[in-house]
């Protein structure tokens, strides 16, 4: 605890500020979780410590205790953005692969996960003991995000989140730095029912060589060969423009120098959930407000000059598109969450669900909202194993298996 401490003493305004919209995001999906709009286990255990997570669901609904009070626009646009991340996340994991060729047991019916800036993320919780119940492949998952962040979730978090008859266990390894091995164990098991979620501490700001040397540390025992999909949910937005674009060329590539790259076949997915300003007010607003948290590059109430973030410099679905594709990626698709939520990505059942639990008012507003925000996922293969499968993905129609419809989404081809 003391070194928390000290690291939340050396930490600047911008780190502080950045680190706490992990809390921001758990109340918000907290608040959902408690209207119904739809199921987590594991999030009131996740929350617990945060400012107004132990206040009672209607004090947190008018702000009492603390809390910000949270507004059906905020939940209904937090379930959408939940929605879209899952879809991204079980179409990966439900893709037909042609793997079955393969003479390497290593890589044959495996996949991997890896959320970028996980924070008190629960989605691997609720794979785990929920929708990977009856996932016939082996999924290992990784989470990584900052090292004070890791330590928290691996020591405090994570261990109120067992499901009743199970044993939380962690094991550090310290060649990796602040990283982590946690398994569940089933009471009446005198084994570790599973070890395949991985914790890894990494500034997302620092050399992405660092992050691959960590997740490929046999510790770990990330492999390239294997399928992949990375998941950022708001967090581009807050890298250092440069810093965004050296990790999206890192994971396009899978880590690899160009002149290995066509020596084994490798299946790369990015899934991005992030803000887009669109160049207009309500887009300089969102920008204000992270200026005030003293999270933006500009010039901060200090008079010191930052680097602009991604944020600000990636304004529009077009731009993330073409990013991704200069970055690496084979093929990019997105659309702006209204499109997402209307037609396909976000399920009838999702929205019917979400207008059962309370009515909206700020109609007009909640467009506005869901226009500032997209989807995009993009692509990249290396040999021909994988290609039908990566276009089948990123595919748009009646049989897009994330939902993607012709005429409402935009995609990049290579």
């Amino acid at each position: 605890s003391g070194r928390l401490i000290d690291d939340i003493i050396n930490m600047d305004r911008s780190d502080r500020a950045v680190i706490s919209t992990a809390d921001d995001a758990v109340l918000a999906k907290l608040s959902c979780v408690e209207k119904g709009y739809y199921k987590d286990e594991f999030i009131h255990s996740m929350a617990k410590g945060v400012k107004g997570a132990n206040s009672n669901s209607a004090a947190r609904a008018r702000g009492r205790n603390g809390s910000s009070p949270m507004e059906p626009i905020i939940r209904k646009g937090t379930h959408a953005r939940v929605c879209a991340v899952d879809k991204a996340i079980s179409a990966f994991l439900s893709l037909q692969l042609n793997d079955n060729d393969t003479s390497d047991v290593k890589v044959k019916g495996r996949r991997q996960v890896a959320i970028l800036g996980a924070g008190r993320d629960t989605t691997y919780l609720r794979y785990r003991f929920g929708n990977l119940k009856d996932f016939k492949e082996q999924v290992d998952w990784f989470e990584v995000d900052h090292p004070f962040v890791i330590e928290q979730k691996a020591h405090s978090w994570l261990c109120n989140c067992a499901p009743e008859s199970y044993y939380y266990k962690h094991e550090m390894n310290g060649a990796t730095g602040v990283s982590y091995r946690v398994s569940f164990t089933k009471q009446n098991e005198s084994c570790a029912s599973d070890s395949n979620y991985h914790l890894i501490g990494h500034d997302l700001r620092s050399p992405p060589s660092s992050l691959f040397e960590k997740l490929l540390d046999p510790f770990h025992g990330y492999g390239r060969s294997i399928p992949t999909i990375f998941v950022m949910e708001c967090v581009m937005m807050y890298l250092p423009d440069k810093a965004s674009w050296d990790l999206l060329r890192y994971i396009s590539s899978n880590g690899l120098e160009e002149a290995h790259s066509t020596q084994i076949d490798t299946f790369v997915t990015i899934a991005l959930y992030d803000p887009i300003p669109n160049n207009d007010r309500f887009g300089q607003v969102m920008l204000n407000n992270l200026q005030k948290r003293g999270i933006t590059g500009q010039t901060h109430e200090d008079g010191e000059q930052h680097e602009q973030l991604s944020l600000e410099r990636t304004s529009t679905l077009s731009d993330h598109l073409a990013k991704l594709h200069k970055c690496g990626f084979d093929i990019a698709v997105g659309c702006h969450m209204m499109d997402a939520y209307d037609h396909g990505v976000v399920s009838i059942d999702d929205r019917r669900r979400a207008s059962r639990c309370e009515m909206l008012d700020e109609l007009e507003e909640f467009i506005l909202l869901m226009r500032h925000y997209c989807l995009c996922v993009g692509v990249h293969c290396s040999g021909d194993r994988y290609k039908s499968a990566a276009a089948t993905l990123c595919s748009a129609g009646m049989d897009s298996p994330i939902g993607f419809q012709a005429g409402k989404c935009t995609s990049v081809r290579r």
